[in-house]
């Protein structure tokens, strides 16, 4: 299990604390709707639904003189926690997928950097590994899920050229932006790197960014990317990936 760097979670803590300052809205209410703590520390929270973990941490850190040093201290202790299991997916390499999307008959294609050599995860020289860990789940797909229609992505990595040329173009060509996706991992992943640390220079740019802006709409302006979306139907993957 990856054990993500302070620095990322710092990141978030003082994103949030800035739409906070500016909005006029209580820090606790924030990191629900700004941040991917809850998904940190492995807990089902929400403004209609009350975790009582969740609480503790919140009240620890308002009494908290170091909010840094709290939250990073609460994420280790969660972080040996196992999700829960209804969470769980099945890995084809660095890709995994869930469906039914939602009640529908999409399915939502996921990433996560899951790679173990030398060579950077997107690189020319694992471009080859990628595509047959693809090719190897839309197999699986086929035999086990005859009733999907479409095929649904979503995160910043479609900004990235060695991410697009995994997919088939016609699939690419679809990706509409769909904004500043602050809760999920599709825009945080974006200051990642490789086993957890936190990618720099694009952190430090991002807090200066934040610095100047006195909205909220100028604050989500600072991610480097935003979120787009990409949909086509199922058979363009069968046929890219000779399924």
């Amino acid at each position: 299990m990856i054990q993500y760097a302070k620095e990322f979670l710092t990141l978030q803590i003082r994103f949030a604390q800035k739409i906070a300052d500016i909005s006029d809205q209580p820090l606790a209410e924030v990191l629900i709707d700004y941040t991917i703590l809850r998904t940190l520390f492995n807990l089902r929270v929400s403004h209609d639904i009350p975790n009582p973990l969740w609480d503790a941490f919140i009240t620890g850190l308002e009494l908290s003189h170091n909010l840094e040093d709290w939250t990073y201290d609460f994420y280790l202790q969660r972080r040996t926690v196992n999700p829960d299991i209804s969470g769980n997916r099945q890995f084809f390499g660095c890709f995994s997928y869930v469906y039914p999307w939602r009640g529908t008959r999409k399915l939502r294609l996921h990433f996560e950097n899951r790679e173990t050599s030398e060579h950077g995860t997107l690189s020319k020289e694992r471009m080859a590994t990628r595509k047959s860990e693809l090719a190897a789940m839309f197999r699986y797909i086929q035999a086990n899920h005859s009733d999907v229609e479409t095929v649904r992505g979503g995160s910043w990595l479609y900004n990235i050229p060695a991410y697009l040329r995994l997919f088939p173009p016609d699939y690419v060509q679809t990706s509409k932006p769909v904004g500043y996706e602050t809760m999920f991992w599709a825009l945080w992943g974006q200051f990642v790197a490789r086993h957890g640390s936190l990618r720099q220079p694009a952190a430090t740019q991002f807090l200066e960014c934040l610095k100047a802006q006195k909205t909220v709409e100028d604050c989500l302006q600072c991610f480097p990317y935003q979120v787009l979306r990409p949909e086509c139907p199922i058979e363009i993957f069968y046929d890219f990936y000779n399924a």
